[in-house]
Parts: structure tokens; C-alpha cells; sequence
């Protein structure tokens, strides 16, 4: 759907009909990234514009609906992730592997978990490792949410300055989601030859 489609789509509905499709919109976006979460976001800020919602209501169902579907990955993370490092029954999921996660998140959780709503494609990874990893859930909470905060406040920041200029914004945003998509796919790939070479040289 094209962002005047969506829009279209969402001015037609009443106002707590339209938070509850941007909460629901930001939750599937972070479970399954490829979904248009950020437009359906830019959408709701356009007619917080208009006077039809608020801001802060655009604000809070956005990142209610992220953090809600992040700490859904995290729970799978934390309560199914270990088994295939633990017992070994992964391909690539090693016991070594699982330590340097742990390890990982030990160093720079916080800096990767509040960077993590900037990388489309890495941020539903990152949620995963973190419930693997067992790092702290107040934490994990806290800091996903000060996440959101930042990301949403700039998707509707640039929609309130450059809202005559919308198609700009959206041009801007999937460019800029395709690189860091992108380089999730790049890194998983190297990641998966690196063990698969490490695992064929013993």
C-alpha cells in the first residue's frame, strides 16, 4: 500500500480506532520487520497535523505497541533460545557461541539495545539475543522503550517540519531502513559461513 493509501485508511477510522491500528501496526513491524510500521507511524503524525489525533497519542501507541512486540521476542529469546546453544542440537547455535552472546550483552547491551529501533532487520535479532543472552528484563524494558522514544519522536519530527514535503520523508526512511536491512543480511550471512568454516576446519 502507498503511503496515500494508508493514510486514506486510517483518516476514515475513528480516533481510538486509529491508535489502536498504530499500536497494532508498530507491534507486527518488530515482530515481522518487513511490515510497513514506520509509514502507518507517519501516517498517524500527518493527521496528529491535521488536529484529528494528538501527538501524544501517536506517541504513546507506537511505542507501546514496539516495546510489546520487542519484549514478545525477547520472551521467546529468554525461554526457547537457549535450548538449541545448550544442548547442542543447533547447526550453528554452539555452547561457544551462546557465551560470546552473553558476553556480548554483558559489554554493550545498553548501547545495542537503545541503538536497535535504528536498524531495520537487526532489531527483532537483537530482542531474540537479548532473552537468549537472560539480560536483565527491567533493563531490557526500560532501555527498548527510551529506544522507541527516540526513533518516534524523529519519524514525527521530520513529519511536523517536512509534512508539505511528506513523500520526502517516506523516501527517506525506506532508504534508509533498505541499508540497514541490508547489512542484517550481509552480517547473518557472514556469520553463518564463518560457522560453517569454523565447524568444517574441525
Amino acid at each position: 500500500m502507498s503511503f496515500d493509501q494508508i493514510l486514506e485508511f486510517v483518516r476514515s477510522q475513528n480516533e481510538f480506532i486509529i491508535y489502536g491500528i498504530l499500536l497494532i501496526s508498530a507491534f507486527i513491524e518488530n515482530v515481522f520487520p518487513p511490515f510497513p510500521g514506520d509509514t502507518v507511524t507517519l501516517a498517524g503524525a500527518y493527521l496528529a497535523g491535521e488536529g484529528n489525533i494528538s501527538y501524544i497519542g501517536v506517541l504513546f501507541s507506537v511505542v507501546a505497541g514496539g516495546v510489546g512486540g520487542a519484549m514478545t521476542l525477547y520472551t521467546i529469546g529468554k525461554l526457547s533460545g537457549r535450548r538449541f546453544f545448550a544442548t547442542g542440537n543447533g547447526r550453528y547455535l554452539v555452547k561457544g557461541n551462546l557465551e560470546k552472546v552473553e558476553r556480548m550483552f554483558a559489554r554493550h547491551g545498553s548501547g545495542i539495545i537503545i541503538g536497535s529501533r535504528f536498524m531495520a532487520g537487526i532489531r527483532s535479532a537483537v530482542a531474540v539475543g537479548a532473552g537468549i543472552a537472560r539480560y536483565d528484563p527491567y533493563r531490557m524494558t526500560v532501555l527498548t522503550t527510551v529506544s522507541f522514544i527516540l526513533w518516534n519522536v524523529l519519524l514525527m519530527g521530520l513529519m511536523i517540519y517536512f509534512k508539505s514535503n511528506w513523500r520526502m520523508i517516506i523516501h527517506l526512511i525506506k532508504h534508509f531502513n533498505l541499508v540497514f536491512l541490508a547489512i542484517g543480511i550481509l552480517l547473518l550471512i557472514g556469520w553463518i559461513i564463518r560457522a560453517l568454516w569454523r565447524r568444517k576446519s574441525k
